[in-house]
């Protein structure tokens, strides 16, 4: 990757302020952060779950890949909008793996993508971050992410988030060479064709505007929004309920799903914390992250206080888009006694924004170190981010589909189905969550 530092960038940082040059170049790094992502990824999902289809997985993304062309059903619209990665997935799963294999096929290719989108965040955070320690973390908090294990991690039908987390760095890079800049934009079309949340970041482009090859990034992100609001247009989603949350409900849902989903290694610790200090208890947690974006501000040259500002408003409005476009009654913190309100987990909404608040903090101690003030303190703040992170992966956390039900020892009962006489041409396999399904092909199992 080419993407110049943000010394470059700006032209406001003199050389003395630059870190030495790493002994690994920056392809390596890339290269081990893709493996250990991926790797990590796996580990990190339970056992019962990697062999576990989850909803759209099976039912959608796997079914209409079965029922047709995979190639055909790329771009096709679920939900109102498009879903390219997982529908490459599914059909890459279906034209070489065996039946049997589908669940772990789906889990790998998610576990990939996180890899690789690891390996990008690093590689296009070059463009803000000069301090190659937080460069590398910032690429680690990708498969490090907290709360991810519960719903995110693992499956296809949320691979969409990692994108989201991708799209600030990714619009804020600035390539020199325009073979990377291609590069770039394929990546970012093929993201902006899986996440239509990609869109929000545009106004990124504004920065520094006459660099070509900054368009040539930033064209592979609007064509792939484009496409994504005519699908919507064309093929609208679901209505929601029909009651938007109360401001005091997105607020309280924001403060539990973010500053403190970044926090607490646990969803017992968080609920603990809300339960004895109550919701102002949950505002004071968003303190350092505050402090954090203060400090980029306040110290930080151009292109750092933009990534700053961009992440800060990303997460809040990553976190109120979610949660009042899919607005459910149930979930109205406002409106539930706190001993309740720290039972209701809306995990995948929060994963985003929790690492944009992260990444304000790591971007903070690149600041630090790049001005040359409070080095020492910069170094132990990353040290403690990535210690925080490393334990929340560590400790075991539930998996929405660990009850299985398993596909692969479905497939024998599955294919006696098929085998009796007047058999039907399809027959049912059960996924996770309950009452999900994937219609199989008899013909398919009889292969």
């Amino acid at each position: 990757m080419d993407a110049p530092s943000a010394a470059r960038a700006t032209g406001g940082v003199t050389a003395r302020t630059r870190p030495r040059a790493a002994r690994l170049p920056d392809w390596a790094w890339a290269i081990a952060l893709v493996v250990l992502g991926s790797v990590v990824s796996w580990f990190r999902i339970e056992a019962a779950a990697r062999a576990t289809l989850w909803a759209e997985d099976g039912t959608f993304f796997l079914g209409d890949a079965l029922d047709a062309d995979p190639v055909s059903v790329l771009l096709k619209p679920y939900q109102g909008y498009l879903h390219l990665v997982p529908r490459i997935i599914a059909g890459v799963a279906v034209a070489v793996v065996p039946v049997e294999g589908y669940a772990i096929a789906m889990t790998v290719g998610s576990c990939l993508v996180v890899g690789a989108v690891s390996a990008v965040v690093f590689l296009c955070a070059r463009s803000v971050v000069v301090w190659l320690p937080a460069r590398i973390a910032l690429g680690a908090l990708t498969f490090l992410a907290p709360a991810a294990g519960w719903e995110v991690l693992g499956n296809t039908a949320n691979l969409h988030w990692y994108l989201l987390w991708l799209a600030p760095w990714l619009l804020l890079a600035a390539p020199r060479r325009r073979s990377t800049a291609i590069l770039l934009g394929v990546v970012g079309l093929v993201a902006a064709l899986t996440e239509i949340q990609m869109l929000l970041f545009l106004p990124l482009l504004a920065w520094r505007f006459r660099d070509p090859n900054r368009w040539i990034v930033g064209a592979g992100v609007l064509i792939g929004s484009a496409l994504q609001v005519a699908a919507l247009l064309l093929s609208p989603r679901d209505a929601g309920a029909e009651t938007s949350p109360p401001f005091l409900s997105t607020v309280q849902g924001y403060l539990y799903h973010a500053p403190m989903e970044a926090v607490f290694p646990s969803r017992q610790w968080k609920a603990a914390w809300v339960l004895h200090f109550g919701w102002w208890g949950a505002a004071l947690v968003l303190l350092p992250f505050l402090v954090a974006l203060a400090w980029v501000l306040w110290r930080g040259v151009a292109v750092e206080r933009i990534a700053g500002a961009a992440l800060a408003a990303g997460s809040i409005v990553a976190w109120s888009a979610a949660y009042v476009l899919n607005s459910n009654p149930d979930f109205f913190y406002s409106e539930t006694p706190v001993a309740l309100a720290i039972h209701l987990h809306l995990t995948r909404y929060g994963v985003v924004p929790s690492l944009y608040l992260l990444a304000l903090v790591v971007l903070a101690t690149s600041v630090a170190v790049r001005a040359g003030e409070w080095s020492r303190t910069a170094v132990g703040v990353l040290v403690g981010v990535m210690v925080l992170t490393v334990v929340a992966a560590i400790i075991p956390q539930p998996s929405a589909r660990a009850g299985g039900p398993d596909w692969a020892s479905q497939i024998p009962p599955a294919r006696n189905s098929c085998a009796v006489d007047d058999a039907p041409d399809r027959t049912a396999i059960a996924i996770a969550p309950d009452g999900w399904l994937v219609e199989m092909p008899c013909d398919r199992l009889a292969r």
